[in-house]
């Protein structure tokens, strides 16, 4: 039985280190001192105009125009993601018992269109420490727009939306708005930008998530030897 016990601790604190390091959301950390501002990404200052309509669209574009959205919006889950730093792509090479091996990690992920809750959640859980998923945003008139953010503000009720920069898609971006294009009047050509690209230096955050996983270890492991001495101190 005490072995049943060890055996299930021991299972659980491995999913628990492998959701912090792969899907534990920790952008909000680097959002701290974003301010307000028209920058991309910085939180919406005075004058920053939404974007309510389709015809708008290019508009913003044309003009470099900061934009953000409506809090409250209705939003889409689009079956591609992108990496949170550009420069974690490509091979990583790894040495182990006396072997050098490689892994590829690609800038882009796809998921099956419709997207399903069971494959977006296993994405998140999996890839959403280092990956944003787009969104699909419905505009006022009923047409839809293709967004990206740093995702976490989903978490924390999507009630505010940083600052945002038109931008012609990527030909990754044009493939996914295509497979949406039947079912939703969305925009093909434009993306509304609001990531604050290069605040996230993917290796310093893994360092993070590594001395997070370290800091609760040594916690769970004082308190596990303290109980132990209560127990022999009460025999």
């Amino acid at each position: 039985m005490k072995r049943r016990g060890t055996l299930l601790r021991n299972i659980l604190c491995a999913l628990l280190f492998l959701t912090v390091i792969l899907g534990a959301p920790t952008g909000w950390l680097y959002d701290l001192g974003a301010g307000e501002g028209t920058g991309q990404g910085q939180w919406p200052s005075q004058g920053v105009g939404r974007l309510e309509r389709q015809e708008e669209i290019e508009a913003f574009f044309l003009a470099q125009t900061p934009a953000t959205i409506a809090t409250g919006g209705e939003l889409t889950a689009c079956p591609l993601a992108r990496l949170r730093d550009a420069g974690q792509e490509g091979v990583h090479y790894h040495h182990n018992y006396g072997g050098r091996w490689g892994s590829y990690v690609s800038e882009y992920i796809t998921a099956g269109y419709p997207i399903s809750a069971g494959e977006k959640f296993l994405q998140s859980l999996a890839a959403g420490g280092f990956y944003n998923r787009y969104y699909l945003v419905r505009l006022e008139d009923g047409s839809h727009l293709c967004v990206y953010f740093d995702d976490y503000l989903l978490l924390a009720g999507g009630d505010r939306f940083p600052v945002g920069y038109v931008r012609y898609a990527t030909n990754e971006e044009r493939q996914m708005l295509g497979r949406l294009a039947e079912d939703y009047d969305a925009d093909t050509a434009y993306i509304l930008d609001m990531y604050r690209h290069g605040k996230v230096n993917w290796m310093l955050d893994l360092t993070l998530r590594l001395g997070v996983c370290l800091a609760a270890g040594v916690g769970v492991w004082t308190l596990a030897e303290r109980r132990k001495k209560r127990a022999i101190s009460t025999t």
